[in-house]
């Protein structure tokens, strides 16, 4: 038995929970986890009795941990015991919950269960830093114990700062540039993004998605920091020139015991003792709070012009690419849509890559692609394709050699342009149905026969005029039926309806699939950045089906200009761009202190609505 007793402020109005939680629900046997009994809201903690880890070997703990998170004037704090365990045997191995004396009310976190498969490959060193504990599950000693007359404001310094990390600090026009903002800590704080950075001049992509920036542990200067990414993102430049990057600004809120001795200091204390004596024991002193602004440095950024002696077909793709092109049917009737599908492979500045020129033989109708993309934004620089479908129409019968589509980029690796070319592409065009075949030359190149498509097109109107006005004059001639004369007397008066009309067959509703499921998802499950990012996802998603725009053309400005054509409110528009900062905000935000704001899922439908009624 486990006896502890926390002492902390009290949240009259939060409810109080206890769970489980593991790093991973599926390791192979010779691997560890990390399994936390977490407390929130608990003003006082007694009698913690761990479960029987039958199944598992204790590699360490337990390790006490604490903190605080303020949503929407809503403060949440937590307590929780961490163990490394390491597995026994293969199998579903169920951990059962922990039991303890919360606010005097005795209370059973859940089971959880993990799957343990087979041994995976290890690496060759056989002395790990601390044996049978992860590097990932690495701590870091927390500095928040000041001794008597020592000065917090230096202790902030030397262990909380705010960091700018660029890849490069030159590079050319479209090439990326990853920039990361991240937050190095070693004390017991919180942190608010309070000024975010501005980036004139590129074009922003995030690489981190809101569920996969957890904290590392980092070697800055010979001391371990707990660092947290507050944005990770890929810069491409749009023009030449100095830019300056501006930087992220956080307001901190840092917690200290003040001891009543020298011999409190925590640097002072090896681990083993800080174990003992955080959690046997009874800290005395006075906490304090301090409240801090700290600012990365801003950072020069050259952007250099792209070479002079561009190829014709270059049209802004910088990075390294292939280009393929097929035709869906190579045997198409006259006056019949052909289907060109183009593909762009490769890595670099894809979402800003535009359809090449397509060259088609006279007679040849073009229409502009679709656009279809599948890019890995989390890699820089980024990688996937692109494929444009272009809908062709020939009008004349004959076989055609369509010409090879060229496609130029420049490679930064090389700083050389480079053209690259599909293969060209037969199509045969047959005699289309009810036409006569223009005469040509015997190599297949025809001559259009304009005139006869005119003709034919007149008569296929006048025989469909005249079908129409037969169909109507019998309709005349009927006597209306009960059911029309009762509809009559109830229905309120409306125009006659044309033949076309009582012809026509009412289309079947479609039921429009939740856009929001995955919010609902994230909800149940208690998963913060899985939410704001799904909210974000759904908008966007019911924007593009409603504006037609091209997932590289998912721009805000845009789409609020063009919504704003339909009709969308001055007031929607402001409640959207508030839906869309508070979910860009959860990315400054470190998911261990984001909190769940479900008004926000209540807006964002509110205004989906809206939207599909432009």
């Amino acid at each position: 038995m486990l006896c502890l007793l926390f002492l902390a402020p009290l949240f009259s109005g939060a409810q109080v929970s206890f769970s489980t939680i593991a790093d991973e629900l599926s390791i192979h046997l010779n691997d560890v986890v990390q399994v936390q009994f977490i407390a929130e809201n608990a003003t006082q903690i007694e009698d913690f009795r761990a479960p029987a880890f039958r199944d598992f070997k204790v590699m360490h703990g337990p390790i006490e941990t604490s903190g605080m998170s303020m949503v929407n004037n809503q403060v949440t704090q937590y307590k929780a015991l961490t163990y490394i365990l390491q597995p026994l045997r293969k199998g579903r191995l169920s951990i059962p919950g922990a039991s303890a004396l919360i606010n005097g009310k005795k209370m059973q976190s859940n089971k959880i269960i993990i799957e343990v498969g087979d041994n995976a490959s290890r690496q060759t060193n056989p002395y790990p830093m601390n044996p049978g504990i992860s590097p990932f599950q690495q701590t870091v000693e927390e500095e928040y114990l000041l001794s008597p007359g020592e000065n917090a404001g230096d202790k902030i310094k030397d262990n909380l700062l705010v960091r700018l990390e660029l890849d490069k600090t030159t590079a050319y026009i479209g090439e990326p540039i990853v920039a990361s903002y991240k937050l190095y800590t070693r004390l017991r704080s919180e942190s608010r993004v309070s000024k975010r950075p501005s980036m004139n001049g590129f074009s922003v992509y995030d690489m981190i998605e809101p569920d996969g920036s957890g904290p590392t542990i980092e070697i800055l200067n010979g001391k371990s920091y707990q660092v947290h990414i507050i944005r990770k993102t890929q810069l491409f430049p749009l023009q030449e020139g100095e830019f300056m990057l501006e930087p992220v600004e956080l307001e901190n809120v840092v917690r200290f015991l003040r001891t009543g001795s020298e011999s409190g200091q925590g640097s002072n204390r090896s681990p083993l003792q800080k174990l003992f004596d955080d959690l046997l024991t009874d800290q005395q002193g006075n906490w304090e709070e301090h409240r801090v602004t700290l600012s990365s440095k801003p950072e020069r950024i050259t952007i250099k012009a792209l070479p002079e002696g561009a190829p014709a077909s270059f049209n802004g793709a910088v990075g390294k690419f292939t280009i393929s092109g097929k035709l869906l049917n190579s045997v198409i009737a006259a006056g019949d849509n052909a289907t060109f599908e183009l593909f762009i492979d490769g890595k670099g500045n894809l979402p800003l890559v535009n359809a090449p020129q397509l060259t088609l033989p006279e007679g040849f109708t073009q229409f502009d692609p679709q656009v279809t993309e599948e890019i890995n934004k989390m890699v820089a620089p980024m990688e996937g394709f692109k494929k444009f479908s272009f809908a062709i129409i020939p009008e004349t019968p004959g076989k055609y050699l369509l010409p090879a589509v060229p496609f130029s980029y420049f490679d930064p690796s090389t700083r050389q342009y480079r053209t690259i070319q599909t293969d060209s592409i037969r199509l045969e065009v047959t005699p289309a149905a009810n036409r006569k075949p223009a005469s040509g030359p015997a190599t297949g190149v025809t001559i259009p026969a304009k005139e006869d498509n005119r003709t034919i097109w007149i008569i296929g109107m006048l025989g469909a005029i005249a079908m129409l006005a037969t169909i109507f004059l019998l309709l005349k001639k009927q006597k209306p039926s009960s059911w029309t004369i009762k509809q009559a007397e109830t229905a309120p008066s409306k125009p006659a309806e044309t033949a076309g009309e009582l012809l026509a067959t009412p289309a079947l509703p479609q039921i429009p699939s939740d856009p929001f499921a995955t919010a609902r998802e994230a909800v149940v499950n208690n998963d913060p950045p899985a939410f704001y990012h799904a909210i974000d996802r759904a908008l966007w998603e019911i924007i593009s089906g409603k504006l037609q725009l091209a997932g590289s053309s998912e721009q805000k400005p845009l789409a609020m200009q063009l919504l704003a054509a339909k009709g969308f409110g001055i007031a929607e528009s402001d409640h959207l761009k508030k839906c869309w900062q508070q979910c860009e905000w959860a990315l400054y935000t470190p998911s261990t202190i984001l909190q769940i704001d479900n008004s926000l899922l209540d807006q964002a439908e509110s205004l989906a609505a809206t939207i599909e009624a432009l």
